[in-house]
């Protein structure tokens, strides 16, 4: 054998890609790395092998890639007082595997570089909305949070938004 490999892509018979080492083999397996993949994808892949003969080619199988992190929306605060608030999100894509944990950060910095907390509301199953009531805030301050959940292909965030508590009264 003068070179062998595995041809891959996402339909069987047009792969698009490969990877290929060339060099004098023996008989027997190998085995090679794919790259360029994306998350909750099938991808099909054959093995082939090129001697002085030509080309010979294995069966086609296919695989399909680990979850993608959610898609989450930060949607807007609800119910807001001088000192409490409702913080509501959503999962807009799961990408591929329910969230194990959702919930919000917030906090005064608008970046949220600092947390006043973290809330944690634990799974969700498909996309779908889920909300948590915060209180011990100050009146008249602008607070900022953002959703998150997290599934086996990592953490989603959504965008980060602003709020303001109503004003204190004398």
């Amino acid at each position: 054998n003068t070179a062998r490999g595995f041809a891959y892509g996402l339909n069987a018979g047009s792969y698009g890609a490969t990877t290929t080492e060339s060099g004098t083999f023996s008989t027997g397996a190998y085995t090679g790395s794919l790259s360029g993949l994306t998350c909750n994808t099938t991808y099909h892949v054959r093995a082939f092998s090129t001697n002085s003969a030509g080309t010979s080619s294995g069966s086609d199988i296919s695989f399909t890639t680990s979850a993608c992190a959610p898609t989450i929306t930060t949607d807007a605060v609800s119910s807001l007082t001088k000192t409490t608030a409702t913080l509501n999100g959503s999962i807009t894509a799961t990408g591929g595997a329910d969230a194990t944990e959702s919930g919000f950060a917030y906090g005064t910095s608008a970046t949220l570089a600092t947390t006043i907390a973290t809330t944690t509301l634990g799974a969700q199953t498909g996309t779908a909305s889920f909300n948590s009531s915060v209180s011990s805030l100050t009146c008249n301050t602008t607070y900022y949070s953002r959703a998150y959940a997290t599934n086996s292909g990592g953490t989603g965030y959504g965008t980060i938004v602003s709020f303001t508590t109503s004003p204190c009264t004398p």
